[in-house]
């Protein structure tokens, strides 16, 4: 087992990250996936892109296997979901990690990502014009923010949202983001970690 960091946020909220040292077929035998399942994963050609997809699963095997076997089954817009219980999920990915979170009864999102420089070319695409006021626009604060959009984003999973104006995050030390949606704002807690160089935001 290759679990390098596990977290409870509070009682019903947990997430944990899966650092790939497996091969894709050990990875495999670890899970029992089923029909659907091994469908979804069949379509992943690229083999560094398959074992992250087998690494975020094992991940939330870990964290779900407490309470029993579950499959995951994805909903019209493409969100993961279990096929019983009143577990929400969210998985993620990066160079060599897999991630997953959960969280019971309420929906959960998370997000990993490693240090890159080229976000700074692309900020203006998803900063929106509040975040600026406060944000040094460094490489660390824009990868954390967004990781923090991605966590909402998946948290949100039902349509598509412009990061740069639906999706505000508040300063780090506040904790908070908010989705804006058909004239509705929504704000959710944003947990911010780090460990063996990846970012981890999670969104509650």
């Amino acid at each position: 087992m290759s679990i390098t960091h596990q977290v409870s946020i509070n009682s019903t909220l947990s997430y944990c990250i899966w650092k790939i040292e497996e091969s894709e077929e050990e990875l495999l035998d670890i899970l029992h996936l089923n029909s659907i399942e091994l469908a979804d994963f069949q379509r992943a050609k690229v083999p560094a892109k398959r074992l992250e997809w087998l690494a975020a699963r094992n991940a939330l095997k870990h964290l779900v296997s407490p309470y029993g076997q579950f499959f995951l089954i994805k909903d019209e817009f493409g969100k993961p979901h279990l096929d019983r219980g009143d577990i929400q999920v969210s998985m993620s990915h990066a160079n060599g990690y897999g991630a997953a979170a959960i969280q019971h009864h309420k929906p959960v999102g998370i997000d990993i990502e490693l240090e890159r420089p080229q976000i700074k070319r692309i900020a203006k695409k998803f900063l929106h014009e509040k975040e600026k006021e406060w944000c040094a626009e460094e490489v660390e604060d824009l990868t954390k923010i967004w990781g923090a959009k991605e966590a909402l984003y998946k948290l949100h999973g039902r349509t598509q949202l412009i990061f740069a104006e639906q999706l505000l995050i508040h300063p780090f030390d506040q904790q908070k983001g908010e989705i804006y949606e058909s004239g509705k704002q929504d704000t959710f807690q944003i947990h911010y970690d780090k460990t063996d160089a990846l970012y981890i935001c999670t969104a509650y």
